[in-house]
């Protein structure tokens, strides 16, 4: 599925909302979550957005958040201590282990990639922080509901 710069500008501007925002989770690793959000459009609301939380399985640090549209578009996308360098269609590129955001451009849909802008003050640094960034930026508006934490590894212990 493909959309118009404009209707991806409006979406990515436009108040959202999780829908559970008490149940936010920064996932385990090797785990992906999807929290599903709103928005209003003409006094309706639309629950045709979700917010994706992966979380690496060697490197917890390792994350990736994004803000999906109709379940395929990928308007935003954070990535963070990615080993490999990130190359952009046009030749350009994000140095490895460089924590970078993609926002969806008409024809190229995420493949573009640019350095975290000044408004991710924690670079990466701190994975809870950087969501919390990741919301403000995707225009979330119930942030204050959260009660974000991370889920830790379970850790099981084998009797002999």
């Amino acid at each position: 599925m493909t959309i118009t710069q404009e209707e991806a500008d409006t979406l990515i501007a436009i108040e959202k909302y999780l829908a559970n925002p008490q149940g936010v989770k920064i996932p385990k690793m090797r785990e992906t979550r999807i929290y599903p959000a709103y928005y209003k459009c003409y006094n309706k609301r639309r629950d045709d957005l979700d917010v994706s939380a992966y979380r690496g399985g060697i490197d917890g640090n390792k994350v990736s958040y994004r803000l999906i549209y109709k379940k395929s578009v990928l308007l935003i996308r954070i990535d963070t201590n990615d080993k490999t360098a990130h190359i952009n269609p046009d030749k350009s590129f994000i140095p490895p282990m460089t924590p970078h955001i993609h926002v969806y451009r008409e024809g190229y849909g995420d493949k573009f990639a640019y350095p975290l802008p000044a408004e991710f003050s924690s670079k990466g640094a701190d994975i809870e922080k950087l969501f919390i960034e990741f919301l403000q930026y995707s225009n979330f508006i119930n942030i204050d509901e959260l009660s974000l934490s991370i889920i830790e590894q379970e850790v099981l212990i084998y009797d002999k």
